[in-house]
């Protein structure tokens, strides 16, 4: 024989923890995530007034829309790559995140990276040039 009422509080103690977990789960632990910093300003695009460039004698890639719009398309992708390059030649501890990258793009197909340095009496500002087309590195200048 069944104790009925051992059974019913256990359900309910079981019900109570479970629904309090739920509305603890759902509304007290999952505030609304905050944004992602900015880090990096486009300026816009900027003519140069050197001759045009002429277009690739060769595909990237086999998908059309690659070879349409260029191996770094965006502000977004180029940030990501010059970033990388920055960290791989001076080391993460050499640029100042404090100060956001400012990125360019000329003539309609070269995006030009800059950022800025830390911990130097100077200020040194590092330069990257990427072709949009194939992402090729251009250039990279250290400027005073």
């Amino acid at each position: 024989m069944m104790k009925t009422k051992s059974l019913f509080v256990n359900v309910a103690i079981s019900l109570a923890i479970l629904s309090s977990g739920i509305v603890v789960g759902r509304f007290l632990l999952s505030p609304k995530p905050e944004p992602p910093q900015k880090k990096y300003e486009y300026v816009g695009e900027i003519k140069t007034g050197f001759p045009p460039e002429k277009p690739l004698d060769y595909r990237i890639s086999n998908y059309k829309n690659i070879n349409k719009v260029g191996a770094v398309p965006d502000a977004a992708t180029a940030y990501e790559i010059g970033n990388a390059i920055l960290i791989a030649i001076y080391g993460k501890d050499k640029i100042n995140y404090s100060e956001l990258f400012s990125i360019q793009l000329q003539d309609g197909f070269m995006w030009t990276v800059s950022a800025q340095s830390k911990n130097t009496d100077f200020l040194f500002y590092y330069e990257i040039g990427i072709d949009k087309r194939d992402g090729r590195i251009d250039h990279m200048t250290v400027e005073i």
